[in-house]
């Protein structure tokens, strides 16, 4: 378990959205309840790969899955998405887009360490951009799909029109652009293999 104070964000994120389960199923939202249970769960995902693989995170990559999946079940059960149109959507994205690209980035560094590939940092900043972007492209095909054979999702239609689609995806784009600038700044100063460390040379 990483030791940073920065982990109680975390811990809050993943309170907040216990209590929107709670207040789900409180309320008769069943299907919003099950829902933020996945949430939830997913939240721990990040703690099992660790224990898993043996590898130590850093304390913000958990707090972002965490926020960004809180804001995802926030704006279901609490209708925030429909109450703040557009502005909630967007939001949303950029903060799911970079934890997306921060998991690219993390992902395809644990990768190259364990199988050795010796990958350039060109070529990992240009894949978290991509895996960004992919990732990005998966969800509005996933959205498309719930509309087509269900009409919607537990806040109504997901996707508005052809704008809202390309604006999510942008939104996306720019967070995982700000997420490869940052790693790009990174490297100028640390090495790859600083990213991930085992736990026993953790603090």
């Amino acid at each position: 378990m990483p030791r940073s104070s920065g982990m109680y964000l975390a811990f809050f994120f993943q309170l907040l959205i216990a209590l929107n389960l709670a207040y789900a199923f409180a309320t008769g939202n069943f299907s919003a309840g099950f829902y933020a249970l996945l949430m939830f769960l997913l939240t721990l995902v990040p703690y099992w790969v660790a224990r898993k693989l043996d590898v130590h995170f850093p304390w913000f990559a958990y707090f972002l899955i965490a926020l960004s999946l809180w804001f995802n079940t926030a704006g279901f059960i609490q209708g925030y998405y429909v109450q703040y149109y557009p502005y909630y959507d967007k939001v949303a994205h950029v903060i799911s887009g970079i934890s997306v690209a921060l998991l690219a980035f993390l992902g395809v560094i644990f990768i190259d360490r364990y199988w050795k590939m010796d990958l350039t940092e060109p070529f990992i900043i240009g894949f978290t951009i991509i895996f960004g972007l992919a990732m990005a492209a998966a969800w509005e095909i996933y959205e498309f799909a719930i509309d087509s054979l269900f009409g919607g999702f537990l806040a109504g239609r997901m996707q508005v029109d052809n704008t809202d689609t390309m604006l999510d995806m942008i939104f996306v784009l720019i967070s995982s652009v700000i997420v490869a600038t940052v790693a790009v700044l990174w490297f100028r100063t640390h090495d790859k293999d600083e990213v991930l460390r085992e736990r026993a040379e953790s603090p």
